[in-house]
């Protein structure tokens, strides 16, 4: 594997001492870790370093929800230590922020996760604002060109033999599976990749994703996977010139580190992301899907 460290990855680490006043912030909530998964701390920094990916790269402007004075938001997720569904009444999220639950319990892939839903009443400007977070696209149903949660859950498997970075701005050899490569692709799936109506409405009755930045960065239609969660297993893109499989494909092996590609930020972006210019790629990877229907990241052999 090619071991030069992207440019995107170097601005990740200079995010907490310069971070742009739009920057997103991803929230890692641990309070629903009931199995204590991130009871370490080095695991809670692996995570929040993926998290730091996103909020890098990632300028949107989201306005806050706010509940109370008769306005009710009650988000509902899937609770990471069990898989049942979850609802916070009156629930409430700051701007350019999103909230997502994490945690461990045993499941059949190495990760899954993806956006909440919700529930809401409220007067119509409290109902709009929450739906939209200010913005001025659709973010649901079939004419939608944008997404914009409160957030979401990923759950990690507690069996795998997981490797925890304590640096993730370089690139070693490991044994077992890599815990920043499967966190930077479920918190993809929390901002809709895989699970976005806004990315459902750009694939064609071939199975082929149809996003004008993707299809640019990939040379034509991008191949997506039969449950259109994930680009299709073996879809290659490039990391600063460099090949490499897609982040954002079903697997990943044993003892491999996926940073997220050209496409992947292609991904973000056609779904209606404010993308920050890569100076040199883009780099970081997920897994997972909506709402109570989460997509799974698999399991592969090493080559």
């Amino acid at each position: 594997m090619n071991t030069k460290i992207p440019a995107s990855l170097l601005a990740v680490a200079m995010a907490a001492a310069s971070t742009s006043s739009n920057a997103l912030i991803l929230n890692i909530d641990y309070s629903y870790d009931a199995n204590g998964f991130f009871a370490d701390p080095a695991r809670q920094a692996t995570m929040e370093a993926a998290a730091s990916y996103f909020e890098t790269l990632i300028t949107d402007d989201l306005t806050a929800i706010t509940s109370g004075g008769g306005n009710s938001f009650n988000a509902v997720f899937s609770n990471p230590a069990t898989g049942g569904t979850e609802t916070i009444n009156n629930f409430s999220v700051a701007a350019d922020t999103l909230t997502i639950f994490a945690g461990g319990r045993s499941i059949s892939a190495l990760g899954i996760g993806g956006p909440g839903g919700y529930s809401l009443s409220g007067s119509s400007a409290f109902v709009d604002n929450a739906t939209s977070r200010g913005e001025t696209a659709d973010t649901q149903g079939p004419g939608a060109t944008d997404f914009a949660p409160w957030g979401g859950s990923i759950t990690f498997d507690t069996g795998t033999s997981w490797y925890f970075d304590d640096d993730t701005s370089t690139d070693e050899a490991f044994s077992g599976f890599d815990f920043f490569s499967v966190a930077l692709h479920e918190l993809s799936h929390v901002l809709g990749i895989g699970t976005a109506d806004s990315w459902d409405n750009l694939i064609n009755g071939s199975n082929e994703f149809t996003g004008a930045q993707s299809t640019a960065a990939y040379g034509g239609n991008v191949p997506v996977s039969a449950s259109q969660g994930h680009w299709d297993y073996g879809v290659n893109s490039q990391i600063d010139g460099n090949p490499q499989e897609a982040a954002m494909t079903p697997t990943v092996a044993s003892g491999e580190r996926k940073r997220f590609t050209d496409l992947d930020v292609a991904g973000l972006d056609d779904i209606g992301w404010d993308v920050a210019p890569v100076p040199v790629p883009a780099a970081v990877w997920l897994f997972g899907s909506g709402l109570l229907g989460l997509v799974g990241v698999a399991r592969r052999k090493a080559a």
